[in-house]
């Protein structure tokens, strides 16, 4: 398998667990003194997660939640938020100049700031409140699912952590087990002049963060992404036989809205690419559980294209024209 490490793999996965008290004091303190609402603050991938968790709380809670976009926050600003709300962040670099912005914002206005942050020492870890080294799905549903059952509605937290705690030592196998899909898909598709890619629910999240992120900024291919409740009002027009179509497939409650549109695709398009998380074994996780960490497995799944997607198309990841290289 081409730049494939597992050990590595399973280390960093691990390294997202390795929070788990201080994320758990940190949840239960804020819960004991109370907040008017949450506000998941991003830009770019950031907010991607901030979706896909506004999604997996939707069912589970009566917790005020807005996921908003930092650019929106700083302009629009947002008459729900007030000095009681609780602002929760992520970023890579620590110093991406939106969420400073806001961040700068929500403490000037005395709420409290959550940072999840991969580089210590950097202006948002600096900023927050209560500073988290780095953000990943395993740290936002330990964080989030925590207040949640804090407010009396998740009984099961104790149950998702132990699931959890397992995932780690199978994401090899599933990496292993995409490798021929994510290699074919590459092969044939890395140079279709664009990409059409497809999610709901919680995965809709990463199939939008995967077009822009990874597609558009990391490999410069042309995407459009869309959810497949609005696949049907729109985007359906444009879909030729020869185009390129992925659908991220999860398992949570909005997996018919995929069914639907694979169903109706099929009937115009020759070339639909389908990633399954069902699709994957996970040996002791429970099956309640999996519709909830379909963005992790998903992660594994999606490893492989790129790694792919970067071969075929001679294009290494780290190359920017314009990402941080101009002002702007």
């Amino acid at each position: 398998m081409l730049k494939y490490d597992p050990a590595k793999m399973v280390e960093r996965a691990k390294g997202c667990l390795a929070n788990k008290k201080e994320i758990i004091e940190v949840a239960d303190k804020l819960s004991q003194e109370g907040f008017s609402n949450i506000f998941f603050i991003g830009v770019g991938g950031t907010i991607t997660y901030a979706w896909s968790i506004q999604e997996t709380l939707k069912p589970l809670t009566t917790l005020e939640y807005h996921a908003e976009h930092a650019a929106d926050f700083n302009t629009l600003g947002n008459k729900k938020f007030t000095k009681d709300s609780l602002v929760v962040i992520s970023s890579s670099t620590g110093d991406t100049k939106e969420v400073v912005e806001a961040v700068d914002k929500a403490k000037a206005a005395g709420a409290r700031v959550v940072g999840f942050v991969d580089t210590p020492g950097s202006p948002l870890a600096e900023k927050a409140d209560y500073y988290i080294p780095g953000g990943s799905y395993y740290r936002y549903y330990t964080f989030f699912l925590r207040l949640v059952h804090n407010n009396g509605e998740y009984p099961e937290f104790d149950e998702m952590y132990a699931n959890l705690e397992k995932l780690p030592e199978l994401m090899p196998t599933v990496a292993e087990a995409a490798e021929k899909d994510a290699e074919e898909f590459a092969r044939i598709h890395r140079d279709d002049a664009i990409q059409y890619l497809i999610g709901s629910g919680n995965m809709w999240g990463p199939t939008y963060s995967y077009a822009m992120c990874i597609m558009e900024e990391m490999q410069w291919m042309r995407t459009k992404s869309v959810t497949a409740g609005d696949f049907f009002h729109g985007t359906l027009e444009v879909i030729g036989r020869d185009d390129s179509v992925i659908l991220f497939y999860g398992e949570d409650a909005t997996r018919p809205q995929m069914e639907r549109a694979e169903k109706f695709l099929h009937t115009i398009c020759k070339n639909v690419t389908v990633f399954d998380t069902a699709k994957y074994e996970l040996p002791g996780i429970d099956k309640k559980f999996r519709g909830l960490f379909s963005p992790i497995v998903l992660g594994g799944i999606t490893g492989r294209i790129g790694v792919y997607l970067e071969e075929y198309g001679k294009h290494p990841m780290p190359i920017r024209r314009y990402y941080r290289k101009l002002d702007y």
